[in-house]
């Protein structure tokens, strides 16, 4: 059983450390933001493994294996809300509220939360790989759904850990990251690569 607990935590830091969307919101939020924003946003994608790991324990979350049209139906999904978030944070690179003080900037922290939330619960590659990987890493002795969720806890604290010590380093620089420019850019740069993971997803032709 640690054994099992082990392997699943060093695959677990190896998909952290792997950038993806995750990775983009964080920063853009640490970047053009708050460093509470940004703590906000991870809580919100934390909370998503958790319901992924509840679903992948349970079965639900089969059904995104079994039918690829149930698969496609996410993807698109997923795909737009990727698409309307990237276009709205190039959208606010215009804003010329860009340029209020770093550590004052108050966006809402349960838009903030909603906003890390359905990033992940709309990304089908996180239910996929709950789906494949987590279920193997369960005792058939076991009750799945706690210890799935176990499994998820420390996939979440090894998630918490890297995003919060991203967070504070980014931190450390505010002063550059004040900069009305930086802003601007760091907004620009961050939509278009959440449009960017969009459009890989949307490519992606099965499982």
């Amino acid at each position: 059983m640690f054994g099992n607990i082990l392997t699943f935590a060093i695959l677990a830091g190896i998909l952290v450390l792997i950038p993806g969307l995750d990775f983009a919101l964080v920063l853009r939020y640490a970047t053009t933001q708050s460093r509470k924003s940004a703590l906000v946003v991870m809580l919100g994608i934390t909370s998503g493994l958790f319901v992924w790991g509840a679903f992948a324990s349970l079965g639900i979350s089969a059904i995104l294996q079994a039918s690829q049209t149930a698969f496609n139906i996410l993807r698109v999904t997923g795909v737009l809300y990727m698409f309307w978030m990237g276009i709205g944070f190039i959208r606010n690179s215009f804003n010329k509220d860009v340029t209020a003080p770093f550590d004052n900037r108050d966006f809402g922290h349960k838009q903030t939360f909603t906003r890390g939330l359905l990033s992940n619960l709309l990304n089908p590659k996180a239910g996929v790989f709950y789906l494949s990987v987590l279920p193997q890493f369960i005792p058939k002795d076991s009750n799945h759904l706690l210890f799935g969720l176990g499994l998820t806890g420390i996939h979440a604290i090894i998630t918490i850990v890297y995003f919060t010590a991203l967070i504070f380093f980014v931190n450390t620089l505010k002063y550059f990251f004040m900069s009305p420019r930086v802003i601007k850019y760091m907004e620009r740069i961050s939509g278009i690569a959440v449009i960017g993971f969009g459009a890989k997803l949307l490519l992606s032709n099965s499982h």
